[in-house]
């Protein structure tokens, strides 16, 4: 048996002892194995416990001919997870960041599924998905495809420790994802914390532009690295087959207007006038 393990360890083992279901075991065990201690006298309890959850994982899921209980398709610029601990603020951050109203209350669990809501960052809106701390399969599923996962952590609760347990989480699950860190404080500054999230989501924006009209007001929205061929592409494929030049204004030339050629990598808010 594990050394030193909490007490919570042992709930969910006797859960997990007692499941029906495969999903309700992989639950209980990648509980296990976040609330296990980490150290050399546990490496084989560990092992055996990751095993167990690989051959679980590797069995189909019984087809039960009903569709899930709920689904969220991604929308907007970006897609985020905000996850924590119960009581860490998540319904809190959600609210002001979305300005959704979601319920919020200092007992344990009050969001039982995920609740979302839109960010308008400047021109953009970014989805805000707040996964249950309970950290159920299908809810902690969202974040398998999200473009960032946001983790807040309670200033009044051992940081280091926080930030391990759900890492470690996170790792259970195979959850690779880029992850940016928020602490609680007194007051976050919400402007700054959008700029955070659109930075790290790794995005930007391209406006187009025809000869002699101003640039679109709607950018297209594209991964960093991007270069002028993937926005012909996207604008219409059959301009790639008479394309001469296009026009940049932005930070990825040295001056306004400087005409370049389809290897060109653009930068954020570039505007980008195609010649055909």
């Amino acid at each position: 048996m594990p050394v030193n393990a909490p007490i919570e360890y042992y709930k969910a083992e006797e859960k997990f002892t007692g499941a029906k279901t495969r999903e309700e075991k992989i639950l209980y065990l990648e509980e296990m194995i976040r609330l296990l201690p980490k150290h050399k006298s546990s490496e084989n309890v560990l092992a055996r416990l990751r095993k167990k959850l690989s051959k679980l994982k590797e069995q189909k899921p019984k087809k039960v001919g009903s569709k899930p209980k709920w689904s969220i398709r991604k929308e907007g610029a970006g897609q985020v997870c905000l996850i924590g601990e119960t009581n860490s603020g998540k319904s809190t951050l959600l609210k002001e960041l979305t300005r959704k109203d979601v319920e919020i209350a200092d007992y344990k669990y009050t969001t039982t599924l995920p609740q979302f809501g839109m960010m308008k960052y400047e021109d953009v809106w970014i989805q805000i998905i707040e996964i249950p701390s309970t950290f159920d399969p299908q809810s902690i599923s969202v974040a398998y495809n999200t473009d960032l996962v946001l983790i807040l952590l309670d200033v009044n609760k051992g940081l280091g420790k926080q930030k391990k347990e759900l890492d470690d989480m996170l790792d259970s699950r195979s959850i690779k994802c880029k992850r940016l860190y928020v602490t609680t404080k007194k007051e976050i500054d919400i402007e700054k914390l959008k700029s955070e999230i659109w930075r790290n989501l790794g995005k930007i924006r391209v406006y187009t532009k025809t000869p002699g009209k101003k640039p679109e007001d709607k950018p297209i929205v594209f991964k960093k690295g991007v270069t002028v061929e993937k926005v012909v592409r996207e604008v219409h494929k059959d301009l790639l087959e008479h394309f001469r030049y296009a026009k940049i204004w932005g930070d990825s030339v040295k001056f306004g207007g400087a005409q370049v050629g389809l290897d060109h990598v653009l930068k954020d808010k570039d505007v980008v006038q195609i010649r055909a």
